[in-house]
């Protein structure tokens, strides 16, 4: 995890330009093995976890392990938190995009940083954070970037710092264009994930 000093919204939301490389393929039918408890966990190579890998060891909240509960904080991983939390992963099967609604955002040319601050311990979390990776992962658009921040229960971010960033409930998911916030969703959507997004970026 990289540490990250921050001192503005402007710094913390507008990363430098470099070129996004492609998240790995998330296995619909291995997660949902793993989330039913069909499948033997008790090696990497059977749990179907492709960042199993990246640390395995016991106790180690960014390893391998599937986990019901943690407490996570810093810069998360998409991929990570719906294959090794449990309420996450489920809520990401469960959860049907709204193609319909995201049709106004196919081919969306503005440079779009998002950055959603969440808390992996919260419920509201575990049901829309999901829901959200899910939309970008269908949205599939290069010039729409996303970070997952992740807070504990004092709303501290680790090694990662807040500062410029205010937010009263999560998630909160912060729009921003040219360094400058032009909207943000806080807490539950006001319609709908998607069509609070599109309403965000084609007023």
């Amino acid at each position: 995890m990289n540490t990250l000093r921050t001192v503005s919204l402007a710094a913390m939301l507008v990363p430098a330009l470099v070129v996004a490389q492609p998240e790995a393929p998330i296995d619909h039918k291995k997660m949902l093995s793993i989330m039913s408890g069909t499948q033997d966990m008790s090696a990497p190579q059977a749990q179907g976890n492709p960042h199993a890998a990246m640390g395995g060891m016991q106790g180690n909240p960014h390893g391998g392990e599937v986990m019901q509960e943690a407490i996570l904080t810093g810069e998360l991983d998409a991929n990570r938190m719906i294959f090794e939390l449990v309420p996450m992963g489920r809520s990401y099967l469960d959860y049907q995009v709204d193609t319909q609604a995201l049709a106004p955002l196919q081919g969306y040319s503005k440079a779009t940083e998002i950055t959603v601050i969440l808390g992996t311990w919260c419920g509201t979390c575990h049901v829309y954070t999901p829901a959200f990776i899910k939309i970008m992962k269908a949205l599939d658009n290069a010039n729409i970037q996303v970070r997952y921040i992740g807070v504990d229960k004092q709303r501290q971010a680790g090694d990662v710092s807040l500062d410029g960033i205010e937010f009263n409930t999560i998630p909160t998911y912060i729009i921003a264009q040219e360094g400058k916030e032009i909207g943000r969703i806080a807490g539950e959507p006001e319609t709908s994930l998607e069509r609070d997004l599109v309403r965000i970026l084609t007023q």
